[in-house]
């Protein structure tokens, strides 16, 4: 018997997976591209890498905790509605999947695993966390000191990506302002480093014109997703995590500055913050109930 526990982050782009022991160190990681969803299965994957782990640490009892892209019934583990990110995967349950295994499975959001991932190591003194995540698309996750997670009555709440949507270019809140989109951007503009981001914020702060106008265009489109939270929630805090976030400083200095133009007049907004835990935050919040 060992108190490790399996963890498995599935997002558009990969999926990650880990075995963590009581403290969230790693004793083993693999990480592999995310399936179409057509011609191969995420389901497939995710019930090999749970088995190879299991047999490989001789993991007696079994658990695995779930971080997913879509809305998640997490009382269920099931997807209860997906995007276009990931075809075919509403339905999926994930307490059936592993069921064979005679796993223990907890199920999350994967914005709402971050979240809670971040909350393991870092204490903030606001009453209510909002928590947005830019990466594929965007996601959000609301947080209560004393209540917990709020996921609203059809598990369809935070679903922040899907505001803002403009007529003009039909486009919503994330496909104007989530990480993929600022890479679209890039390379339509022609930016010589085509996607990549880290690179752009290099180019920006040595004042190179083009890098300077992609993130102003961008961050701008940020900025009006970031008030909207700030009007509907009124958190203490606003975390933005996903990969973008290793920016630090240097992302919200583009940022926060515009949400004021998107607010009444001395309205003012919650302090917004980098997340501290910068990888695999989402692996960690996915076994913290264990």
């Amino acid at each position: 018997m060992t108190n490790y526990r399996v963890a498995i982050d599935i997002g558009g782009t990969d999926i990650k997976a880990a075995v963590l022991d009581e403290k969230l160190n790693f004793v083993d990681y693999q990480k592999i591209a995310t399936p179409d969803n057509i011609n191969e299965f995420i389901v497939d994957k995710v019930y090999a890498i749970v088995e190879q782990f299991q047999n490989k640490h001789a993991l007696s009892p079994l658990y695995v905790g779930i971080s997913s892209a879509g809305v998640i019934d997490e009382t269920n583990g099931i997807v209860d509605y997906t995007g276009p990110t990931i075809p075919n995967f509403m339905g999926t349950n994930f307490h059936e999947l592993l069921a064979p295994l005679n796993a223990k499975v907890d199920v999350f959001n994967d914005v709402n695993a971050a979240l809670l991932g971040e909350l393991q190591f870092h204490h903030y003194d606001a009453e209510n966390i909002f928590c947005l995540t830019l990466g594929t698309g965007i996601g959000g996750a609301f947080y209560n000191q004393a209540l917990g997670l709020y996921n609203g009555e059809r598990h369809r709440a935070n679903e922040i990506g899907y505001l803002l949507y403009r007529h003009s270019d039909q486009l919503t809140f994330e496909q104007r302002a989530s990480t993929s989109a600022l890479k679209t951007r890039m390379q339509d503009y022609g930016f010589q480093f085509k996607d990549d981001v880290p690179k752009l914020f290099e180019l920006a702060e040595q004042q190179d014109p083009l890098a300077l106008n992609i993130l102003e265009q961008w961050s701008y489109d940020v900025a009006e997703g970031i008030a909207q939270v700030q009007i509907i929630y009124d958190p203490g805090v606003i975390l933005i995590g996903g990969g973008i976030s290793a920016q630090g400083e240097t992302l919200l200095n583009y940022i926060v500055p515009k949400i004021k133009q998107f607010l009444p007049p001395d309205y003012g907004h919650a302090n917004i913050k980098t997340t501290q835990t910068q990888n695999h935050a989402s692996l960690f919040g996915a076994v913290s109930r264990f």
